[in-house]
C-alpha cells in the first residue's frame, strides 16, 4: 500500500487539463487555417535564430557503444563521451545493442496505436491529476499556448511502480513490446552510466539509484502545413532526468538544441539513439555536465514519431553534487530530496523556462 501511495504521488505533480487531440484536429479539418490552430501559434518565434545547413549538425558527437567492449578502444570512447557531456550535453549513440526485432515490434505497435480511432486511444487517456496515459501534458489553462503533439506517457521501471490501466491493450502485443523496449533501453542506460561513473572518478554502485526509475513518452507530431514556423511540437525545456534516450522512429527531423544562442537541429542517424544530460546529472556533477535547453520543431509535410526514455533517481532519495566530483569546489546546488525538486521543476516546465534558471536547488 505504501509503494502504491508513493507511486501515485510522484507522478501527480504535472497536473493537466484535457485539450483537443491534435491528430483529430488535423484529420477533421478540410483545410487547416491559422485561425483554426490559433492556440498553437507562438508569435515570438519569428525572432528565433535557427542554424542552417548540415555543417554544424555534423558536429554533434557520436558515441560508438560497441567500442566500449573493446579494450583497445574503450578508453578513447570514454574520453569522447566525457567531452560530449561537458561540451554539448547531447550526443548520439550507435551500436547500442538493442535487437532489431525489439525496435521493429515497438515501431509497428506504436504506429498502429496512433492510427487507432480517437475513441479507442481515449480508453487509455490520462486521468485528472496524473501524467500517465494518452493525451497532452502540462496544460494548466485553456488560454495557454499548446504543443503540437499527442503523447502516450507511461511509468515503465521499476516494475512495482507501474500503473497498468493506461498501458494500451491494442494492438494486442503492444504491452509486450513496451516491456521489451523498456528493458533494452535500461541496459543501454546502465552501460552509459557505467562509463560516466568512471569518467567522474566514482563507482557505478554509488550512483546506481540515480537512474533506476524510467518513464517513456511516446509522441506523435502531425504535419503542420500552416504557420509551421510559429508552432512547436514541444516547448523549450531541459529534462527532469539523469539521462534521456530518444529514438526517432521515422527519421524525421525536429529536435533542436540551444547552442551559443542558436537553435541547432539534430539530424537523426539510422539505428542510433539521441542521448542528453538531464537536470539531475547536472546537479550530481556540480554543473560540469550541462542539461541543455531543447525543443521540437514541426514539419509542414511529414508526421514525426519519437520515444523519449527518461531515467530518474529513486523518488524518495536525496540528490546533490557528488563529493568525488565537487571536491573542494564551491557547490552550486543544494542537496534535496528528489520529490521536492520534482514539484518545482514540473512547475517550471509549465512556464517553458529553463530549469536551472528557475529551480530552488541552486545555492
Amino acid at each position: 500500500m505504501e509503494t502504491k501511495r508513493i507511486t501515485e504521488a510522484k507522478w501527480s505533480h504535472g497536473n493537466t487539463i484535457p485539450v483537443r487531440n491534435v491528430q483529430a484536429l488535423v484529420e477533421s479539418a478540410a483545410e487547416l487555417t491559422a485561425e483554426a490552430i490559433e492556440q498553437y501559434i507562438r508569435p515570438a518565434m519569428v525572432d528565433d535564430k535557427v542554424a542552417l545547413g548540415d555543417c554544424d549538425t555534423e558536429s554533434i558527437p557520436v558515441i560508438d557503444l560497441g567500442k566500449h567492449l573493446d579494450a583497445q578502444s574503450s578508453q578513447q570512447e570514454a574520453a569522447r563521451l566525457k567531452s560530449a557531456c561537458e561540451e554539448w550535453g547531447f550526443f548520439q549513440v550507435k551500436n547500442h545493442g538493442i535487437p532489431d526485432t525489439v525496435l521493429e515490434n515497438m515501431r509497428n505497435n506504436l504506429e498502429s496505436f496512433f492510427r487507432l480511432p480517437l475513441h479507442k486511444k481515449n480508453e487509455f487517456a490520462q486521468l485528472p491529476g496524473d501524467l500517465q496515459g494518452y493525451g497532452q501534458a502540462f496544460v494548466e489553462s485553456k488560454y495557454q499556448t499548446l504543443d503540437w503533439c499527442d503523447r502516450l506517457y507511461l511509468v515503465t521501471q521499476p516494475p512495482h511502480d507501474r500503473e497498468m490501466r493506461p498501458w494500451p491493450t491494442t494492438p494486442v502485443n503492444f504491452r509486450e513490446s513496451i516491456e521489451s523496449y523498456s528493458s533494452e533501453v535500461m541496459k543501454v542506460t546502465r552501460s552509459l552510466m557505467e562509463i560516466i561513473a568512471k569518467n567522474l572518478g566514482t563507482e557505478l554502485d554509488k550512483i546506481r539509484d540515480t537512474f533506476v526509475s524510467q518513464a517513456l513518452r511516446m509522441t506523435y507530431y502531425p504535419a503542420c502545413p500552416v504557420a509551421h514556423d510559429k508552432v512547436l511540437g514541444i516547448s523549450p525545456h531541459s529534462d527532469i532526468s539523469t539521462l534521456t534516450l530518444v529514438w526517432e522512429l521515422n527519421m524525421v527531423e525536429g529536435l533542436q538544441i540551444k547552442r551559443q544562442g542558436v537553435w541547432m537541429p539534430i539530424k537523426p542517424k539510422p539505428n542510433a539513439l539521441v542521448v542528453n544530460v538531464g537536470d539531475f546529472l547536472e546537479i550530481l556533477t556540480n554543473g560540469k555536465y550541462q542539461s541543455i535547453e531543447h525543443r521540437v520543431a514541426v514539419n509542414p509535410h511529414k508526421e514525426r514519431v519519437s520515444i523519449s526514455a527518461f531515467h530518474l533517481p529513486k523518488f524518495d532519495m536525496s540528490v546533490g553534487p557528488l563529493r568525488e566530483v565537487a571536491g573542494r569546489e564551491i557547490k552550486k546546488y543544494k542537496t534535496l530530496r528528489v520529490d521536492e525538486v520534482a514539484k518545482v521543476l514540473f512547475s517550471s516546465k509549465l512556464d517553458g523556462k529553463k530549469t536551472k534558471e528557475y529551480a530552488m536547488f541552486n545555492i
